[in-house]
């Protein structure tokens, strides 16, 4: 028993003494004291010293960086200043482990959230080194939140939280390894200034070298009567002619972000090498948008290109949020599929052949599924960015606050126009005509736009 009782003695004062290491190292302290020289210290004899006068060239050396009251500065003394900081634009951060992509500074939360992805074997806890505009350097230690993504593959999105020391403004991070380890990337910092209006869009990345401009130009114009302002496309793989429809429109309230993911995606025609992240890491897209528009936007849409969020009962969603409940954090529209399929509407309008020429989808397919799909299957939503804490694909995945409400289908509907290539099924149709009440204007801008791209192919374009 005594032998026992030792043993527990020795565990003990192991762990205590490991403990205080840990707790001295992170507190800036060496971990082990530097020992002094125990030979005893003779007196100094008195020395007669001559005064010369010499001239000393002085070297003005640029220092590596401000020691800032409060901050790490002085701790690590050979960092500089990333002088090559990047956004939107992803980088490893830990050599193929992780990756970094963009970084958002949240003042009313005192941090820095970092959109990512990593391999889900990686080991190491991160640091972030912040960079402040004041020149000074601050590091703390990152927290990791996985995005619900995962699917089985060797990378997922996922969240890293830098906490910024109160008083400071970052405007460069690094995540690290070790409090003072050199940086292998720099992500510059967005702040909270700008506005894209009342309803931003975000999209999908657009992938396999999309090439249906006329499905782009009928989902911007679309969107545009419906209240859009702003969108934002990310762009794994686009075809020329999107690329100059987007052109067209970038200074019309369109974004187009890169998105050069690092990992092995999907492929088209499918090739025999492993898929590393789940299509196209499209959660780490929406979550993007969702802190790119947090200040800018207060209202973000997220839908696919071939998806419209319709109302009922009123003209454009600014009318339709005038009769919602106030405060929630989103707003969830069920689904419907619109057979593209199914053929295309036996009733005469003003405008058909033209509908026809551009492929003017929503105004062809007058048919759609009878079925309306249950709540969170299929669905698609509109938060208030400031309530919302990450996405999901289908509904939110955390709040900061209001919750959910779901909007009934009398009210608004979301119209999925999709291709099954079974025309002869089935499925139980139903005849809805609400978006001829868009008709007119939509027709409008749709030849008005081809009319200023004469040039640029519809689409879709041969694979290659």
């Amino acid at each position: 028993m005594k032998r026992v009782h030792r043993w527990m003695y020795i565990a003990v004062g192991v762990y205590t003494f490991f403990t205080f290491l840990l707790w001295r190292s992170e507190n800036g302290g060496p971990i082990f004291a530097p020992i002094e020289n125990s030979k005893p210290v003779e007196p100094q004899r008195s020395i007669e010293v001559k005064t010369v006068s010499v001239k000393i060239p002085v070297t003005k050396h640029k220092p590596t960086q401000k020691a800032v009251p409060g901050g790490r500065g002085e701790k690590c003394p050979n960092l500089d200043l990333p002088t090559h900081a990047q956004r939107d634009f992803w980088q490893p951060a830990n050599g193929n482990k992780v990756y970094v992509y963009s970084a958002y500074f949240e003042p009313s939360r005192n941090h820095v959230m970092v959109i990512g992805a990593r391999d889900k074997l990686s080991g190491p806890a991160l640091w972030c080194q912040l960079w402040g505009e004041d020149g000074g350097l601050r590091v703390t230690r990152a927290s990791q939140r996985d995005m619900p993504e995962g699917k089985g593959k060797r990378y997922t999105c996922s969240f890293f939280t830098c906490p910024v020391p109160a008083g400071i403004i970052p405007r460069t991070v690094s995540l690290v390894t070790s409090e003072c380890g050199k940086p292998t990337s720099s992500i510059s910092v967005a702040g909270t200034e700008g506005d894209n209006g009342n309803f931003t869009v975000c999209v999908t990345p657009l992938n396999f070298n999309y090439s249906k401009a006329y499905e782009l130009v009928e989902m911007i114009e679309m969107n545009k009567l419906l209240g859009a302002s702003h969108f934002v496309f990310y762009s794994y793989s686009i075809n020329k002619n999107v690329h100059q429809v987007l052109e067209y429109y970038q200074d019309k309230g369109v974004e187009l972000v890169p998105w050069n993911l690092p990992m092995n995606v999907d492929t088209w025609p499918k090739k025999n090498i492993p898929v590393e992240i789940h299509y196209f890491g499209q959660l780490g897209a929406l979550n993007d948008c969702l802190y790119r528009n947090r200040y800018k936007s207060p209202y973000v849409v997220f839908q696919d290109l071939d998806e419209f969020i319709i109302p009922r009962k009123v003209s454009n969603w600014t009318a339709l949020f005038s009769t919602l409940p106030k405060n929630k954090g989103s707003y969830m529209f069920r689904n419907t599929f619109f057979r593209k399929d199914w053929p295309d509407t036996d009733k005469n309008f003003t405008g058909k052949d033209e509908a026809k020429k551009y492929k003017i989808i929503t105004l062809l397919k007058q048919w759609r599924e009878s079925k309306i799909f249950p709540r969170k299957h299929r669905s698609k939503y509109i938060v208030v960015p400031k309530n919302v804490e990450a996405l999901g694909i289908h509904s939110v995945n955390r709040f900061r606050a209001g919750g959910e409400h779901f909007v009934e289908p009398d009210v608004a509907l979301m119209h999925h126009y999709r291709d099954w290539e079974n025309p002869t099924d089935k499925q139980a149709r139903a005849k809805d005509e609400r978006i001829m009440a868009f008709k007119d204007e939509l027709l409008n801008n749709v030849l008005k736009t081809w009319g200023k791209l004469k040039d640029v192919p519809l689409g879709p374009l041969p694979f290659s």
